[in-house]
């Protein structure tokens, strides 16, 4: 008979860890859930979180693992050699660009990932055919080495009457990408 009762004691023991553990878990979640509720969109951004980089011609700024500078912005109906030319559809905007590589493995920059722009705020991606047109243009997929730059020409076509305002540089498809004013 005592060896029943230790039996029955022994499992309304185990039959408590399954509600000890959902408890658990429940009081788990409310916390996380309280803890976060103060985070909305109207909280200020915490002290440790910087806010995305703007910066003007000249200037040097930031996103990932590549430092950009633009150091002018240029406007031709075409580009190229006598070999090699591309003609806009309505002028390109040539931005020429210093990028120099923050990082510690070699990367390259990709002109897939860089957009222009307007005054209307109309995005346009670059012309890689075109860039490619102009003679050393080392900017496009040159492997950058660790702490080396480059210096190149993004080109983007737009119509004849836009007014570029802005171009958005990315270290990648997926960064947060920094705006710099060209105007």
């Amino acid at each position: 008979m005592a060896k029943r009762k230790e039996a029955d004691q022994a499992k309304r023991k185990l039959r408590k860890w399954p509600w000890i553990l959902g408890v658990l878990i429940v009081i788990g979640v409310v916390v996380a859930v309280t803890s976060n509720s103060g985070n909305d969109a109207t909280s200020p951004p915490p002290a440790d979180v910087a806010e995305p980089q703007s910066g003007a011609v000249g200037q040097p700024v930031r996103d990932g693992l590549f430092e950009f500078t633009v150091v002018g912005v240029d406007y031709q109906p075409s580009v190229g050699g006598p070999h090699f030319s591309e003609t806009a559809q309505g002028q390109y905007v040539l931005v020429t660009v210093r990028v120099r590589n923050i990082g510690d493995e070699p990367r390259g920059l990709s002109d897939a990932d860089q957009y222009l722009f307007d005054s209307n705020d109309r995005r346009y991606a670059a012309d890689s055919v075109a860039g490619m047109a102009i003679p050393n243009n080392e900017v496009l997929y040159t492997p950058i080495s660790p702490g080396n730059g480059v210096e190149g020409t993004l080109v983007f076509d737009v119509p004849v009457n836009a007014k570029p305002d802005r171009v958005e540089l990315h270290d990648s498809t997926f960064s947060g990408g920094v705006s710099v004013v060209l105007g």
